[in-house]
């Protein structure tokens, strides 16, 4: 009787490791269910493609760095895989960027995965070299170009000379200082106390009085003037340092 379930009892054993062997063989539990593995690699480079596609700027060097898919291994049915991203918008998106994805197998859902990627976008912006004081006025001398990783800039900077030339520094920017927006205005023609002649026109008529300007402005602002005839308080628009407009 020992004899007999010693025999069974090996045959147990034998039974038991050859079942063990199939479940851990690499592949036999998902190649006997049908499944595929989804191609990682061919899913960054749709998601990178469609970074690129999303660059708003000209000219810009653009650096994908950090790439990667959530989960890491991804098993699917047999069949036709395809990928469909969310509607998710990344124009114009730099710094961290993730979007979800559905995986299709025969044109229907049956996972979905994570991408994610860090973008960064390199772009030749405006800088004054020299520095610039208070109140000068930009010329193309003054300008220059350096590379910089957009998202290290905070604010609305210049990329063409045409957008700054012409313009007065607001406060000293120092050398080699990117230039943004609120660096810059309009350069004050008139200001408080300066003598003006006041041009009152209409399609018939023109006349002209001398004035006191009672406040600064830049070309094409509109001031307070007083009337050195009338001693009266108009408002008109700055035309040059020595002239300003009114209609009647």
């Amino acid at each position: 009787m020992k004899d007999g379930f010693s025999i069974i009892n090996t045959a147990l054993k034998g039974f038991m490791i050859v079942l063990l062997c199939i479940c851990l063989w690499p592949g036999v539990s998902n190649a006997s269910s049908g499944a595929q593995l989804v191609d990682i690699e061919k899913l960054k480079e749709l998601f990178v493609t469609q970074l690129e596609g999303s660059i708003q700027w000209d000219d810009a060097e653009v650096e994908i760095s950090s790439l990667k898919v959530l989960p890491k291994k991804i098993w699917v049915p047999e069949g036709d895989v395809t990928f469909e991203f969310s509607q998710q918008s990344l124009r114009g998106r730099i710094g961290r960027i993730s979007q979800m994805v559905s995986i299709l197998v025969d044109g229907k859902p049956v996972r979905k995965a994570r991408v994610c990627a860090y973008l960064e976008v390199f772009k030749d912006v405006l800088s004054a070299p020299a520095g610039l004081v208070r109140g000068q006025v930009i010329s193309s001398s003054d300008l220059s170009y350096v590379r910089m990783p957009l998202s290290k800039l905070r604010g609305r900077f210049f990329d063409s000379p045409e957008q700054v030339v012409g313009l007065a520094a607001k406060r000293s920017i120092r050398p080699g200082k990117i230039i943004f927006a609120n660096d810059v205005a309009k350069p004050m023609v008139v200001k408080r106390g300066s003598r003006v002649l006041i041009v009152a026109s209409s399609p018939c008529l023109r006349i002209t009085v001398p004035g006191i300007v009672e406040q600064k402005g830049a070309e094409g602002d509109f001031v307070r003037v007083r009337n050195l005839d009338s001693k009266k308080v108009i408002i008109a628009r700055v035309k040059d340092e020595n002239t300003v407009l009114v209609r009647f």
